[in-house]
């Protein structure tokens, strides 16, 4: 299982609400790989920053050629499912730009 959360979930910034959602995909994605691995259900949640999509068209903190790409997010799911049951994956942080709160 494949959970798509943000680096907000991983600190809380100006946006309460959004970080809050977020850490609620984080502790989703670990209370499945817990209550799920001795059936053989493996969960990973992808926590990217900026990603340059229509949410973040008029984000000026930094250009979008600089923010991850979405293709680049879908390889990381793809990545992500690829691991056999004993070697999953948790999280995957996935920075852009250097992230001092991390």
């Amino acid at each position: 299982m494949i959970n798509l959360g943000s680096l907000a979930g991983k600190r809380v910034g100006s946006n309460v609400g959004c970080a809050m959602t977020k850490f609620a995909a984080v502790a989703l994605t670990h209370g499945i790989q817990r209550e799920g691995r001795a059936a053989g259900i493996r969960a990973t949640v992808i926590c990217p920053g900026y990603v340059a999509t229509d949410m973040t068209l008029n984000d000026d903190e930094i250009p979008r050629h600089e923010m991850s790409q979405p293709a680049d997010i879908a390889r990381l799911v793809e990545t992500a499912l690829m691991p056999p049951n004993n070697a999953s994956v948790s999280e995957m942080l996935v920075h852009c730009q250097f992230e001092p709160m991390l």
